[in-house]
């Protein structure tokens, strides 16, 4: 008697901690596993079969319609379909822990010594805390996602490609309290091919004078011959000039912008279909939320300005991981600098963005970049072509960059030709849309800091101007 009633313990010792494992381990792979092979085999089937079918049904319509990325990504951005998956998301993963909690139950056998019961419990929990941060996160990026195409992409006018191109503005602008309106210091045309994505870059500097304006331009009839009334009317100062002009632009929400546009088009030859206004010092928390931007340093650039000289915090050239407030300064500094060398600076900072903003990023920051791209963006891109834009950030991504930047000595800012610039503008478009290599990738990043000492050299490498006209941008920085 004493060796039969010794035997069910000794099986249940031998194999009890295999069965365990396979009940809470199999509810990882195919919910319900655990409740079938335990006995409560309706319970169980259930739960297989639904897991099963739904699983079916994604594999099924997938294959049967094959989203291209562009319609992904437009999913990834509807806020209605963002919102049944929080939802959905939600539900699943209650339930699935559910079935972690009983499959545990189920596993828990008296006849285990102290050591298989804590080995299946540590399992146990580790597996439910996995699904619950995985869980969070995604709750946590598809909520970011949802704000801020709630928040920024709000308008809903589709504009349709020109000549086959997107011609986006991105303006980059201050309006402090030192200053009257808002001042866009930082004017990048980027014009992309709707098909290829091969991107390009036209540069004006703030300082710009009497820029025309097109003829079909409310701004052309108080400035026929240009925006010409004195050395203060430069291009980023026609925001100001119209900013109350609601004679000029009725139901603008902006009348200001939309003279801007209008000054850009009359410049470059080039009709804008969206624009992109970006505020510096959300731009500050944008670099932050990723965690910093890798930049190679081209000679020291100075952390002041002509109110505060008596910092002397220079960014020491070499290539560094710039945080925040590095990357704003590299952005924007014009001490020992001007405008021109400023405006090359700010192209490769936008080029090293492009380069490092990884899905990766996106998805473990989603809440500080949804909270700094609300402060840093506004924009009349609808929420409808964040899809087609995707798809063509993306193609951009492995693309070469051709830049091109009206600066002297080729262009005078003070009597520029916008004859000759518009016709330099064309050509680089037409060369643009014959270049099809792949761009360089990014070196493996280093981090440095910067520091309170004055430069003691002079730099042997490139100046950052040399990206103001280039056919690779990449290659210029």
């Amino acid at each position: 008697m004493s060796a039969l009633g010794a035997r069910p313990t000794r099986v249940a010792q031998k194999g009890g901690l295999g069965r365990a494992l396979v009940l809470i381990l199999g509810t990882v792979v195919w919910p319900g596993i655990a409740q079938f092979l335990a006995g409560a085999r309706r319970l169980g089937a259930a739960v297989m079969v639904a897991w099963v079918a739904t699983i079916t049904a994604v594999l099924v319509m997938w294959f049967r319609f094959r989203p291209d990325r562009a319609q992904v990504i437009d999913w990834l951005t509807d806020p209605e379909v963002l919102q049944v998956a929080r939802i959905t998301g939600l539900v699943v993963t209650v339930l699935w822990m559910l079935l972690f909690v009983d499959a545990w139950r189920l596993a828990l056998v008296r006849s285990l010594d102290w050591w298989r019961l804590g080995l299946i419990s540590v399992v146990n929990v580790t597996i439910v805390a996995l699904v619950t941060s995985t869980t969070y996160l995604g709750w946590n990026t598809v909520t970011a996602s949802k704000d801020v195409v709630e928040q920024v992409f709000s308008e809903t006018e589709v504009k349709s490609p020109l000549k086959g191109r997107y011609n986006i503005l991105l303006l980059g602008a201050d309006s402090g309290s030192d200053r009257f309106g808002l001042r866009p210091d930082s004017v990048n045309l980027v014009s992309i091919d709707a098909e290829t994505g091969v991107p390009l870059m036209v540069s004006l500097p703030r300082n710009l004078q009497n820029v025309p304006f097109p003829e079909d331009s409310p701004m052309r009839a108080v400035y026929p011959y240009g925006f010409n009334c004195g050395s203060e009317c430069l291009l980023n100062a026609v925001h100001t000039a119209a900013a109350n002009r609601t004679d000029l632009y009725p139901g603008s929400k902006d009348p200001g912008l939309d003279a801007t546009l209008d000054a850009i088009e009359g410049v470059t030859g080039l009709k804008v279909n969206y624009y992109v206004l970006v505020n510096m010092n959300g731009f500050k928390s944008l670099v932050d939320a990723v965690g910093g931007i890798t930049m190679d340093i081209k000679e020291p650039i100075a952390k002041f300005g002509k109110d505060d000289a008596w910092k002397q915090v220079y960014i020491q050239p070499g290539r560094q991981k710039l945080n925040g407030d590095d990357a704003l300064w590299y952005g924007r500094s014009r001490v020992q600098s001007d405008d021109y060398t400023r405006m090359g600076r700010q192209k490769c900072l936008m080029q090293s963005m492009l380069e490092q903003l990884s899905p990766e990023q996106v998805v473990l920051n989603a809440g500080k970049l949804a909270k700094s791209s609300a402060e840093m963006l506004s924009t009349d891109i609808p929420a409808s072509e964040l899809g087609a834009f995707g798809d063509l950030a993306l193609k951009a991504k492995d693309r070469k960059i051709a830049t091109l930047s009206v600066v002297p000595p080729k262009y005078s800012t003070v009597t520029p030709d916008f004859e000759q610039i518009r016709a330099d503008v064309a050509k680089l478009v037409a060369r643009s849309e014959r270049q099809q290599q792949r761009g360089a990738t990014s070196p493996t990043p280093t981090s440095a800091a910067p520091t309170t000492e004055a430069p003691t050299a002079t730099p042997t490498t490139e100046s950052p101007g040399a990206a103001n006209n280039t056919d690779d941008l990449a290659a210029s920085c």
